[in-house]
């Protein structure tokens, strides 16, 4: 498998060890891998994004090409003890490829910090609040990516650049679209912007509050000599320049994908190396998304030092570990939890964290009792 061949993440099951891929991504570092020296021994923030196999320095901090696959590592201090979050983050368009390397190279980059790092796995548009949290809540996404050979071009007055802005204030994504009509919706607010005297704010009139708040202050900042011009869905006067820019088309309706999972009964599984999830417990009650915790709990008795579990919260995947597996099983659970994932619309892009026995977090905990 080639990376030109650019075969979707989403597409194809992930194999690790002793398969092709794994071979090219030790040819790879053996060549010269030098980018983990020095890691972690300070709190801050290191981006690495995936090219041919190998991990480069990225400079570019909550800004990310959309076929591409990365590492992120979050090192920070609690009661004079440095701890670490790493992710990886996998781009809508990123290959099977980069995601493999991405995911490989975070159990790698665990071990060369003691393995005591939290792992995480993040997709484009779907991120943890964690992760939002290092960019401010606000990432943005860039059209390409490192094996195209694309690089990101400014804006212009001939040619400028079409955001959309969506979330929430807790999580925003601003995310580069076709210069078109048809990629305007009326339920999110958008940028279009060709020069720091050029810039149009258009709302959606079912946009949320926190978008076109954040679409707004955004749009000034860009239009750094002058004033942003701001048009409400359904203003077309006084707006020439905007619509000859985006040509024809029909605006499409609103995205209804903001609030998917509003309540979830998380579910305990057991993951059998070369066999299907084994469902080991069920909370008896649904737990609202992002609050409270399950009641009554699943037993916490069923973490077993031998095992790999893994809980489907609703919102978030949690692969808990026990003390007694080996690396090469971990490599595998992570593949055998993104199948996981795969199964069902709802499960394909939530965020996975990576639990350690005796390192659990409150998050993973509190449906446990």
């Amino acid at each position: 498998m080639q990376l030109n061949q650019r075969i979707p993440w989403k597409d194809s099951n992930l194999s690790l060890i002793g398969s092709d891929l794994d071979h090219k991504i030790k040819e790879a570092a053996a060549d010269d891998e030098t980018q983990w020296e020095g890691i972690g021994v300070e709190p801050g923030l290191q981006v690495w994004r995936i090219e041919d196999f190998k991990i480069v320095p990225w400079d570019k901090p909550g800004k990310f090409y959309t076929g591409d696959s990365y590492i992120v590592l979050n090192t920070y201090q609690r009661n004079n003890k440095l701890l670490h979050d790493v992710h990886i983050w996998i781009g809508s368009e990123s290959s099977q490829d980069e995601y493999g390397t991405a995911a490989y190279k975070m159990v790698e980059c665990d071990e060369v910090l003691g393995g005591g790092a939290v792992q995480h796995r993040e997709t484009q548009g779907h991120e943890s609040s964690l992760f939002q949290s290092y960019f401010d809540d606000k990432l943005e996404y860039w059209t390409g990516g490192s094996a195209s050979g694309f690089h990101h071009v400014e804006a212009t007055d001939e040619q400028p650049i079409l955001y959309r802005v969506k979330g929430t204030q807790k999580g925003l994504r601003m995310t580069q679209l076709p210069l078109k009509k048809g990629s305007l919706n009326h339920g999110d607010s958008f940028i279009l912007y060709a020069s720091t005297s050029s810039v149009w704010i258009w709302h959606g009139k079912s946009a949320n509050p926190d978008e076109k708040a954040k679409a707004g202050t955004l749009g000034e900042k860009m239009c750094t000599h002058g004033t942003a011009v701001v048009l409400d869905d359904g203003d077309d006067d006084d707006a020439t320049n905007f619509w000859k820019y985006l040509g024809s088309g029909e605006i499409s309706e609103a995205d209804d994908k903001d609030h998917t999972v509003e309540s979830f009964v998380p579910v305990l599984y057991r993951l059998h190396q070369g066999g299907e999830p084994e469902q080991v417990s069920k909370a008896a009650a649904q737990v609202k998304i992002r609050f409270g915790k399950a009641d009554p709990p699943i037993d916490k008795n069923l973490l077993v030092e031998d095992e790999m579990l893994l809980l489907d919260a609703g919102w978030e995947l949690f692969l808990w570990m026990g003390k007694d597996v080996q690396r090469t099983e971990k490599l595998q659970a992570i593949a055998q939890a993104e199948d996981f994932s795969k199964k069902d619309a709802r499960t394909m892009n939530l965020p996975l964290t990576l639990v350690k026995s005796g390192w659990e977090s409150s998050d993973f905990m509190c449906h446990f009792g």
